[in-house]
């Protein structure tokens, strides 16, 4: 089911960031495009996220003192393949490594005592695939997860 307020959400983001000036936006992503990279990266775009990305992609910042990477935009259209699937495992690698610094969430059940059967926990049990990191919300796609 397709959320028309999520994609009206994702288009006035997009909006928004081109009134800004903040980074080169290039024409939008068409499903094909879509459909592309979803399949090559298994996960699947949040209606919010897709209306964004249609509306305008992002590709690059002028950097800024303080950066902490030279390009926050991946680039779905043109990007490197592995970069790409680099980018995707930071949401789970920051998790993991709250985990290794105390945090637990309670939903996650009882924290093991271990260090590392917490850890190996926290990746099994909580931490989704990468395209909930960016993308989608469970009542989006039933089963997938």
């Amino acid at each position: 089911m397709f959320d028309t307020n999520a994609a009206r959400l994702g288009a006035a983001a997009a909006d928004l960031l081109r009134q800004s000036h903040r980074c080169e936006i290039e024409r939008g992503l068409n499903d094909y495009e879509f459909d592309r990279i979803e399949a090559e990266y298994g996960f699947r775009f949040a209606d919010d996220h897709r209306a964004f990305l249609s509306a305008g992609l992002p590709v690059s910042s002028p950097p800024e003192e303080g950066d902490t990477w030279d390009s926050p935009w991946p680039d779905w259209r043109n990007g490197d393949p592995d970069d790409l699937r680099s980018h995707l495992t930071w949401p789970t690698e920051g998790v993991l490594r709250s985990v290794e610094h105390g945090y637990w969430h309670a939903a996650w059940g009882l924290r093991p005592t271990e260090p590392h059967a917490a850890k190996a926990a926290a990746e099994v049990a909580a931490l989704m695939p990468a395209s909930q990191a960016i993308a989608s919300r469970p009542d989006q796609q039933p089963g997938r997860w």
